[in-house]
């Protein structure tokens, strides 16, 4: 199960399970591939990117678990990738890779090179417009925080077709997390995310909705 009740207050619980049911399944290699060849025949070989995305994912993520528990690839990526292609239905095998793969740089020992080597030159942009940069490169951990937030203004309409899909699934699982980084969460979200939501039309209303049963939910504790 990739959602239920010790990852998500109840009120964002029955959102997601009425609007996104099919975050609550069961999830294999089996299924997932059953609903790319829904668009794509398996000798494809967009569907053989997508095969590779989604190994080469499981791989680098493997023993890399999320902070309410649970794998990071089972729990997160593969998720965001449903919401791209269940709810939004994206058909591009670019955006589809880049979703799987959209945390490898920030979080494994991948580098853009290898990305684009293996990927080509649209997905690595993808991923790298989805990666923060270190504290290190910048001074601090504040300092690359605003110097990823302000590379939205010059992201392509494609990378919040995989960014957005990531908040929204972040905030659906922030059950887990402590109330200061849920407050921290929606805030940024609300300040950094939204605007780009009603620009491109993409997943506002849901995020809005969510948004709502947060402020509510901090209102009440």
């Amino acid at each position: 199960m990739v959602l239920d009740k010790k990852t998500a207050p109840d009120a964002v619980t029955l959102w997601a399970r009425g609007r996104m049911s099919f975050l609550f399944g069961v999830e294999t290699r089996e299924t997932f591939f059953k609903r790319i060849s829904k668009f794509l025949p398996e000798l494809d070989p967009n569907y053989k990117r997508i095969e590779m995305a989604y190994d080469d994912a499981e791989a680098a993520f493997k023993g890399i678990t999320r902070d309410g528990g649970g794998g990071y690839f089972e729990n997160h990526l593969v998720p965001v990738t449903l919401i791209v292609v269940d709810y939004l239905e994206i058909r591009d095998p670019d955006i589809i890779c880049a979703a799987l793969l959209h945390d490898i740089l920030e979080d494994t020992d991948w580098t853009v090179e290898r990305l684009r080597r293996r990927y080509g030159e649209r997905v690595a942009l993808l991923v790298y417009y989805a990666t923060e940069p270190t504290a290190e490169e910048f001074g601090s951990r504040e300092a690359a925080e605003l110097v990823y937030l302000d590379r939205f203004k010059s992201a392509p309409r494609d990378f919040f077709l995989v960014k957005l899909p990531d908040r929204l699934q972040n905030l659906t699982t922030l059950g887990a997390r402590p109330r200061d980084k849920q407050i921290s969460k929606v805030e940024e979200t609300e300040l950094h995310y939204m605007q780009y939501a009603r620009e491109h039309l993409i997943l506002l209303p849901e995020l809005r909705e969510v948004l709502q049963l947060w402020r509510k939910q901090f209102a009440q504790q």
